[in-house]
């Protein structure tokens, strides 16, 4: 079951649907909470007005309801390109650039980016393809395809670079949420039932959920588990291995993931605050919060042994539908006491 809240008031680990992994579904009140959330459009347009320079032309990927794209102009873009593959939204961007002015130095291609032929190459890719773990809505294949096609040599994108952060937590609330199926939503719209039919899962535990995690609940430090520098060698699939040295004892509930993005020298996105009270933390996107099906004991001093991987699911035909996957094992004195197995997708 599922409480849903238009004004999107939340509270530290309060457990909600995961959106991220719902891309095609997005609404008004998607795009609104987006609109409204204050790190992200700040970081933004700071990233945006610093990079882009009178004359230069822009490609915004995902332009949304436009945006980003304004910003572009407002900075003196002589032409911004954007694509939408959403036809309701690439209306609302055209309408909103056509009424600040800017019709003239601007176009729009309603489509897919890979269908995209652009007139020319340009100076800046703008893109906002970002899930809580970075690469959650399919960011690293449009980009290369982007930066193959689109940029101009010696072009910059924005972000400049994106890493991707996990870390074990203990939060016995979050789990027992997640085990009872309580979460909160924007509307009714959204269905973990269909979105766990849409990525073949059976077991809650082997979806992510959205939630602001508190430092408090962490039995580590956050290590980096993916690095992204949109250079053509960024991976699509991949695996990475890791060990945390369990510095406190607590209830090993699972992972909390986020990304910090470099978006230009002096912009940086960092979605990992749990500062709620002064509005540090992220509405949209909150932290990415990973289950295991059965909590453990840990002790300070234990090793977790954490592989994470992403991948495409076998006979996978929609954009959009990646699969995770975070298992591992936990040692104590050397000998394994705890092992661990989810999997989206």
């Amino acid at each position: 079951m599922y409480e849903t809240d238009p004004q999107m008031k939340y509270q530290q680990e309060e457990v909600w649907y995961p959106l991220a992994f719902d891309i095609w579904d997005w609404d008004a009140d998607c795009h609104t909470l987006m609109l409204n959330d204050s790190i992200r459009m700040t970081a933004y347009e700071k990233a945006i007005k610093e990079v882009v320079k009178p004359g230069m032309t822009v490609l915004d990927i995902g332009t949304g309801t436009g945006i980003l794209a304004l910003w572009a102009l407002e900075a003196g873009a002589e032409k911004v390109y954007a694509i939408e593959a959403d036809a309701e939204l690439a209306a609302i961007a055209k309408a909103r650039i056509t009424h600040a002015g800017y019709a003239q130095n601007f176009q729009l291609f309603n489509a897919m980016s890979y269908d995209v032929v652009l007139p020319e190459k340009v100076d800046v890719i703008v893109s906002e393809i970002l899930g809580n773990l970075a690469d959650n809505q399919e960011m690293t294949p449009i980009l290369e395809d982007a930066r193959k096609r689109f940029l101009k040599n010696g072009g910059v994108f924005i972000p400049s670079r994106v890493e991707t952060y996990i870390v074990p937590i203990s939060s016995p609330t979050i789990y027992d949420q997640v085990k009872r199926g309580i979460y909160k939503n924007l509307n009714n719209r959204y269905s973990l039932d269909i979105l766990k039919s849409r990525f073949g899962v059976r077991d809650t535990f082997d979806m992510p959920f959205n939630a602001i995690i508190p430092e408090a609940t962490h039995l580590h430090d956050p290590q980096v588990v993916k690095e992204f520098n949109f250079n053509g060698k960024d991976e699509s699939e991949y695996t990475t291995s890791l060990v945390y040295k369990i510095n406190t004892s607590g209830t090993f509930t699972g992972f909390k993931g986020y990304f910090i993005a470099q978006l230009s020298p002096s912009s940086t996105l960092d979605i990992s605050s749990d500062d709620i009270e002064n509005r540090k933390t992220s509405d949209c996107w909150k932290h990415l919060y990973l289950p295991v099906a059965i909590p453990f004991e840990v002790e300070k001093g234990d090793e977790l042994h954490l592989n994470y991987e992403r991948f495409y699911p076998k006979n996978h035909t929609k954009d959009f539908v990646q699969g995770y996957s975070w298992s591992g094992s936990i040692t104590r004195d050397g000998q394994t006491v705890y092992e661990f197995s989810q999997m989206l997708g």
